[in-house]
């Protein structure tokens, strides 16, 4: 079986929160949810730490001690703790009290971990990541008595963290865990998950061909198990691995099928958006890639997927001479900059640049540009850096009639950003 990294956690809970905190100059907390996360963490420590006698007990202790926090919080006014609830308004922190106050009986053991992985995932999209690799490595060295599929999920969390921490052997060592587990208790949505996130690491160490194949492995394992996350993650990567080949028909094909699967399930919609914007601009397409990109503005508040939006808005206006649309796009970039997404604020600046320099607005561009290398030298961005004195409209490559068609559909939100265009008909 593959080594499955050291179990016992890496650092005390309050010293991971604190190693977080050092990647946001200037704040004092990451998210609302913080005070619910280190005092769970702290908690799932305290029961890892405790003999397995008295486990029962801690664990019980911990979801009182959880309880209490959501009821206070719920007597602040306009508090909220964390993003996630069930379908009847409990919070997450009660979730995660109700399971731990069934500890350690097996058939609970699904919801703790359903309840306590969603918990580590807001933390890690509040950039708390190394407070989250401590929760799902305590979860995992309290729940041995957990089905192989919910095991399975914590070791392909914890991968998911140590990729984003840099720590790619580490992301390996958990994928190879977690397919000896998928094959040993026969459970093959393990062994396509696992594919799709080797896919993933090949892209990411520049492997396109290894990626390629991994993916179109978990695109095929996820129709067979109708796994329809795993089959929108697989099209969004063969999105990208094809426009790296320079088969930008096929590359299209497959952002508009992980699109498609992005609106049945309701989510991350506008980042798929923003991804098919860049993909036209990469090929040249600038008119199609505005019309993407303000189709994602229309459809998300959020900071993290807005900004790289108004980056597209801003550098496709640009290239098309749209002077009102850049106007609009800097002044939004200008309102929702934030430090709290320091790369997409950079890129937004740079695009703002890039603009502004494309239509002969000189002290405007270098404004811009002076955003973006100040962001880009604080935080060590120099692939930005590099890209501060580029920029240049782009041919646009040649395609099949159908991949036309799917350029002139995006081309029509540019003045429509909210229509739902049906993209089917170009995607059998």
């Amino acid at each position: 079986m593959s080594h499955v990294p050291l179990m016992s956690g890496f650092r005390s809970p309050l010293d991971a929160y604190r190693e977080d905190l050092s990647r946001a100059p200037g704040r004092r907390r990451l998210a609302a949810g913080d005070e619910f996360w280190i005092i769970l963490a702290t908690g799932l420590r305290r029961i890892a730490q405790t003999p397995p006698r008295s486990r029962r007990a801690s664990a019980h202790r911990l979801a009182r001690a959880l309880d209490a926090l959501e009821s206070d919080v719920a007597k602040r006014p306009g508090a909220r703790m964390n993003r996630t609830a069930d379908a009847k308004g409990s919070g997450l922190a009660s979730l995660v009290a109700g399971a731990l106050s069934q500890f350690p009986e097996p058939a609970h053991a699904a919801s703790l971990v359903t309840h306590v992985r969603a918990t580590a995932a807001d933390a890690e999209e509040a950039g708390a990541v190394v407070l989250a690799r401590e929760i799902l490595t305590d979860l995992l060295d309290l729940t041995p008595h957990a089905h192989a599929l919910d095991r399975g999920l914590i070791l392909l969390q914890l991968a998911r963290v140590a990729r984003t921490l840099g720590e790619h052997g580490e992301a390996q060592d958990y994928l190879g865990a977690a397919r000896d587990l998928g094959r040993s208790a026969g459970v093959p949505e393990i062994e396509v998950r696992v594919a799709g996130a080797e896919a993933v690491l090949a892209r990411i160490r520049g492997n396109y061909p290894a990626a390629r194949s991994l993916f179109e492995s978990a695109l095929s394992g996820a129709e067979a198990l109708h796994l329809t996350d795993i089959q929108g993650a697989a099209h969004h990567g063969l999105m990208i691995v094809t426009a790296e080949a320079g088969d930008f028909d096929a590359a299209l094909r497959h952002g508009c099928s992980a699109l498609s699967v992005a609106r049945a399930q309701g989510a991350r919609e506008a980042e798929m958006l923003v991804n098919l914007a860049e993909l036209c601009a990469r090929m040249g397409y600038d008119a199609a890639a505005l019309g993407a990109s303000t189709a994602a503005i229309a459809r998300t508040s959020a900071p993290r997927v807005r900004l790289p939006a108004l980056a597209g808005i801003a550098s496709a206006a640009g290239r098309l001479g749209d002077r009102g649309r850049v106007e609009m796009a800097e002044g939004l970039v200008a309102s929702e900059a934030s430090d709290r997404f320091p790369f997409e604020t950079a890129r937004a600046w740079l695009a703002v640049a890039t603009a502004r320099r494309a239509l002969g607005d000189a002290d405007a561009a270098g404004a811009a540009a002076g955003k973006a290398a100040a962001i880009a030298r604080a935080h060590g961005y120099f692939e930005i850096m590099h890209h501060l004195e580029q920029d240049s409209r782009i041919p646009p490559a040649t395609l099949s009639s159908r991949g036309r068609e799917l350029i002139r559909s995006f081309e029509q939100w540019s003045d429509h950003p909210s229509a739902d265009l049906t993209l089917s008909r170009s995607t059998d």
